[in-house]
């Protein structure tokens, strides 16, 4: 796991700005800016799907129930770096 500073760290070493990113992975740049700067620890929505992808939050485990029971998986929109978060 990564802390925001690492993960922002990450962004810069790569030469991708936080809105490129957000975007190539289907995120609201807000949501992933507020995530980088603190502003949200991404426990909902959104916000907890793009900590996952950027490796500040673990994701589920493969093959648990969604409780809100929705068909899809997290796993799909939360790779990085080839390698599942």
């Amino acid at each position: 796991m990564r802390t925001p500073e690492q993960a922002r760290a990450w962004l810069d070493r790569h030469g991708v700005t936080v809105s490129e990113w957000a975007r190539a992975h289907g995120f609201e740049p807000s949501v992933v800016l507020a995530l980088l700067s603190g502003r949200t620890r991404g426990r909902w929505g959104q916000a907890f799907e793009a900590a996952v992808a950027l490796g500040l939050r673990p994701a589920p485990e493969d093959g648990e129930v969604d409780p809100l029971g929705r068909d899809r998986n997290i796993h799909d929109r939360c790779e990085v770096r080839g390698e599942r978060t």
